[in-house]
């Protein structure tokens, strides 16, 4: 007996291995662990920004966090003990689901619900309901997560009548880009206005006008969100539009030309269907620039507006009126033109410098895209036109005639052959200074 109280003395006082020391640290770290877990878990639920419910298998709320009292109004040591289906009563569905996550242990997620509180609080909000299982796989309780989407669904409402759903909701995501101001950025605008209208209304009653014009802008709107484009606004039988913001694209030049040309194309289906049925036969001329532009919430504090200003601007507007000078229907300014890639197909119509600019700039006719071939008298029509206007700007006034008049036997109502061929028999008799750079001036809108 006494030897063996000998040998186990001898085993107290051996000291220590590297081995036990670690077994040691790990068993004290898994303790600390243990102990603080509690209080890990309700630091966590506490700073996370989605609204947390936990209950019990019997429904009975067992916590709640921080974020749940300020979302759904939930008081978080009232809420205790009280049935979770209480608190979400006036909501049929979302307490369903609650029931049936209690008694078969489903996992639900539901995305953009309304939320109605007996507290009058109500929210949008994206809900999963996930059952919370032991050690033996059985139901114990449930976890409710609700994360709101009140004020990015506000948002996302606010816009969709002004840019396509893509759109509003990376606007949604990030709000900041709504701010009051704006930033200088290189985008593309889009003018139109219905040719002779004002004469048209004339003859036709408010509600009709007001009808047509409906349907008319309901079309147009439609082709330039499909092409990711931001209404800018309506006035009278104007349109504007903006490519490019408030969410960056590359290719903004491009989706104006591929919207204007389908504006074009829809406007002629319409006026077939309105032709059958009396009403009146819309026309549009369009007008389109790229270039460097002040865009974003330029309104105030308490309006707010969104928009671009700037002198492309102002050009893209002035384009959409010179359509009226030449006859045609889309006009786009050099540097959209500049931005195609020979993706469509242009005709250069002049040198120009507009009421209010100092510079001059090229105009372009916008026909179609490349993908759609042009008739044989097209192609010759731009073919003798480029010939026609090499020779003007060398002030070859008879040679370019000729060129023109070849175009007038091929296409009589060709506007802009028109206007080049007046202008060399004016020149002929009244010839420019001899520093002209081929330049004309527009001394109106």
């Amino acid at each position: 007996m006494s030897e063996n109280k000998s040998d186990h003395a001898g085993y107290n006082q051996t000291p220590p291995t590297e081995f036990d020391k670690r077994i040691q640290d790990v068993v004290i770290q898994q303790a600390r662990r243990m102990i603080n877990f509690n209080l890990y878990v309700k630091a966590l639920l506490s700073t996370l920004p989605v609204a947390l419910i936990a209950a019990d298998k019997d429904g009975l709320i067992r916590t709640v966090n921080n974020a749940a009292e300020e979302i759904l109004g939930v008081n978080q040591k009232k809420a205790q003990g009280k049935e979770l289906i209480e608190l979400f009563e006036p909501n049929s569905e979302l307490v369903e689901k609650i029931e049936k996550a209690l008694s078969e242990g489903k996992q639900f997620h539901m995305g953009s619900q309304s939320l109605d509180f007996a507290s009058d609080n109500n929210i949008v909000a994206n809900i999963s309901i996930e059952p919370i299982l032991d050690e033996d796989k059985e139901i114990c309780g449930i976890l409710l997560t609700i994360e709101d989407q009140t004020y990015v669904t506000f948002l996302q409402n606010a816009f969709k009548r002004y840019v396509p759903p893509s759109v509003s909701e990376v606007i949604a995501r990030d709000p900041q880009q709504l701010e009051l101001g704006g930033e200088e950025k290189n985008l593309t605008v889009l003018f139109s206005d219905l040719i002779g209208f004002t004469t048209l209304s004339e003859k036709m009653s408010p509600p009709e006008i007001v009808k047509l014009l409906s349907e008319y802008f309901d079309e147009m709107t439609n082709v330039v969100f499909k092409n990711e484009g931001t209404l800018k606004e309506y006035v009278a039988d104007e349109l504007m539009a903006i490519f490019g913001a408030p969410v960056y694209q590359s290719d903004h030049a491009k989706r104006a030309c591929k919207s204007a040309i389908a504006m074009s194309k829809r406007l002629k289906e319409l006026r077939e269907t309105w032709s059958k049925q009396n009403r009146p036969q819309l026309k549009a001329r369009i007008g389109i620039n790229t270039g460097s532009m002040l865009v974003g919430n330029l309104g105030s504090t308490y309006r707010f507006s969104y928009g671009v200003v700037g002198d492309q601007v102002n050009l893209g507007s002035r384009l959409e009126g010179l359509n009226n000078k030449y006859g045609t229907e889309i006009l786009v300014g050099e540097n959209t033109a500049n931005e195609l890639d020979d993706d469509f197909h242009l005709r250069e119509i002049d040198l120009v410098r507009v009421k209010g600019r100092n510079q001059s700039v090229r105009i372009f006719e916008l026909l179609d895209e490349i993908g759609y071939p042009l008739a044989d008298k097209t192609k010759k029509v731009l073919e003798y036109y480029s010939k026609g206007l090499s020779l003007y700007k060398s002030r070859e006034w008879s040679k370019a005639i000729e060129f023109f008049e070849i175009i007038e036997n091929l296409s009589p109502e060709d506007g802009p052959t028109k206007i080049m061929k007046d202008r060399c028999y004016h020149y002929m008799k009244n010839p420019p200074p001899l520093d002209w750079d081929s330049v004309f001036e527009y001394d109106e809108k």
